[in-house]
C-alpha cells in the first residue's frame, strides 16, 4: 500500500473507525489528492490518490479538516526524488557544489539522475503549473513540454518526473547555439540564451497552455562537472523564482546572483564601506540611486543612454547624479563608482535569501 493511503489507514485506525476505501470512478468529481467531496446522501469522500478514495462520513468535520492537513504537510511520492531533493538543500551548499567543491549527498544524487550524454552542455530544467487531475493529466503535459522544447531545440536525452511537474532537458552548447541562430538571431551569448529560453516559456503557454518556468544551467564541460550542473541549475531555478520571472540562465546577472550568495555580516559590511564616506544612510539618499547606477553601469556610463532607458531627460539625469553625488560621495560617472553603487543597490533589493 503507498504511503498516502497507508496514512489514512492508520488514522482511522487510530480513532477506532472503519476504514472504507471507495473506487474514485468519474462520476466523482476530479478533486485534487487529500481533497474532500460531498457525495449522494451527504456522504464526504476524500481523494487519497488517483483511483482511490475513503468515505469519511463517520468522521466529525475537525477530523476530516486533520486528516487533510496530515496529508498535504506529509512527504509524497514526489518528495523521494533527488530533483524534488534538491530543492531543499541550502543555498551554501548548491554554490559550493557550483564553485566545484565538495557538494552534499542530495547534489550527488540530484547529478547522478540526470542524462548528460554530450559535453558541452547545459541542463534546462521546465517546471509548470499543476492541474486539478491523475497521472495521465500529468502525463500529458509532460508529453507537450517534451513536444514544444523539441521544436525548438535539439534535446540529448530526458529526465520526466512522474510525481512532480518537472522536466529536465540535456542540450549539447552546440544545439542551442543551432537553435538561436536558425531564429534568425546573431552570434549566441549569455543574453541569446536567456532569450530562447524565454521564448521556450512564451510557446509553452501559447501552443501548449500551459504556464512554465525554464530555468537553465551554466556550461557543464565535463563528467565531472555533473554536480556543478545540477548545483547552477537550482540556483538559477531559485533565482526565477525570486525574480518572479519567465526563464533565468545561470551567469545571466553574475553581480546579483553573488551579492545574494553573501552571509549577512558580508552584507552589511560591503553596504557600510559603500556608504563609508556618506553623512547619511543609504535609506536616506536621493530617490531611485539604485536604479540610475544600474542604468549607468547597463551602458557603459553613457549619460545619455541611461537617461533614455530610464525614460528621463539628459539633465534631468545629470541633476540626480549630481544630487547623489553630494550625499553619497560616489560619482556614477566614474567606473569604479557607478560598480559600486549598483552592487549596492542590487543588494538592498534582493535582501531575502535564495532558499
Amino acid at each position: 500500500m503507498e504511503f498516502q493511503a497507508e496514512l489514512v489507514s492508520r488514522f482511522f485506525g487510530a480513532l477506532g473507525k472503519s476504514c472504507a476505501w471507495v473506487p474514485w470512478t468519474p462520476s466523482l468529481p476530479n478533486a485534487p489528492i487529500g481533497e474532500w467531496v460531498e457525495g449522494p446522501e451527504g456522504a464526504f469522500y476524500m481523494r487519497v490518490r488517483d483511483d482511490l478514495g475513503v468515505d469519511g462520513t463517520s468522521l466529525a468535520p475537525g477530523e476530516r479538516a486533520f486528516l487533510t492537513w496530515a496529508l498535504s504537510s506529509s512527504p509524497g511520492q514526489g518528495d523521494a526524488e533527488p530533483m524534488a531533493r534538491l530543492r531543499r538543500c541550502p543555498a551554501r551548499d548548491l554554490v559550493a557544489a557550483a564553485a566545484g567543491r565538495a557538494c552534499a549527498e542530495p547534489i550527488r544524487q540530484a547529478a547522478a539522475s540526470v542524462p548528460l550524454s554530450a559535453y558541452p552542455a547545459h541542463l534546462v530544467a521546465i517546471e509548470w503549473s499543476t492541474r486539478v487531475g491523475g497521472a495521465s493529466e500529468h502525463r500529458e503535459s509532460a508529453d507537450m513540454v517534451k513536444k514544444v522544447t523539441e521544436a525548438y531545440v535539439e534535446v540529448e536525452a530526458w529526465r520526466l518526473s512522474p510525481h512532480i511537474p518537472l522536466a529536465i532537458a540535456s542540450v549539447a552548447r552546440a544545439a542551442l547555439r543551432h537553435a538561436w541562430l536558425s531564429l534568425g538571431h546573431a552570434e549566441m551569448d549569455v543574453r541569446g540564451i536567456s532569450a530562447l529560453a524565454a521564448q521556450l516559456a512564451n510557446a509553452l503557454r501559447s501552443e501548449a497552455m500551459i504556464d512554465a518556468r525554464v530555468a537553465v544551467s551554466g556550461v557543464i564541460r565535463t563528467p565531472q562537472d555533473a554536480a556543478a550542473g545540477v548545483a547552477m541549475l537550482e540556483l538559477a531555478r531559485r533565482e526565477a523564482v525570486r525574480r518572479n520571472t519567465e526563464a533565468v540562465v545561470f551567469g545571466d546577472d553574475p553581480v546579483r546572483m553573488a551579492l545574494l550568495w553573501l552571509d549577512e555580516p558580508s552584507r552589511a559590511a560591503f553596504l557600510r564601506s559603500v556608504s563609508a564616506i556618506s553623512e547619511e544612510e543609504t535609506k536616506h539618499w536621493p530617490e531611485g540611486w539604485g536604479e540610475i547606477a544600474e542604468a549607468m553601469v547597463r551602458s557603459n556610463l553613457n549619460i545619455s543612454e541611461a537617461a533614455r532607458s530610464l525614460y528621463m531627460h539628459r539633465n534631468t539625469l545629470l541633476a540626480r547624479i549630481e544630487k547623489l553625488r553630494e550625499i553619497s560621495g560616489l560619482d556614477v560617472r566614474r567606473g569604479t563608482d557607478a560598480f559600486a553603487l549598483f552592487a549596492a543597490g542590487a543588494l538592498l533589493q534582493g535582501q531575502s535569501a535564495l532558499d
